[in-house]
């Protein structure tokens, strides 16, 4: 039997009253996925609503984006995975 990982992120970017944008803190996800992609976990990427999953540009500034982020962020594979959740 296949061992299964579900990650379940935002559809969320931007919060009402505040004037700038969130979303997934991006190595939230990509350092769990790292690690279970490591033990050969299958897994799959939802969201509430569906559809695109925004990042927070702040998980994305220099000194905060790690290589498990930077990896994930220019692999276009992933980052479908984050418009089709």
């Amino acid at each position: 039997m296949s061992k299964r990982i579900l990650h379940v992120v935002t559809n969320v970017s931007k919060y009402e009253g505040i004037d700038r944008p969130t979303g997934l803190w991006l190595g939230e996800l990509t350092h769990a996925y790292d690690e279970f992609e490591k033990q050969h976990y299958i897994q799959d990427i939802v969201s509430p609503n569906g559809g695109h999953s925004p990042i927070e540009p702040k998980s994305l500034e220099r000194f905060v984006a790690d290589a498990s982020v930077l990896k994930r962020k220019n692999d276009p594979v992933f980052m479908q995975l984050l418009e089709t959740t």
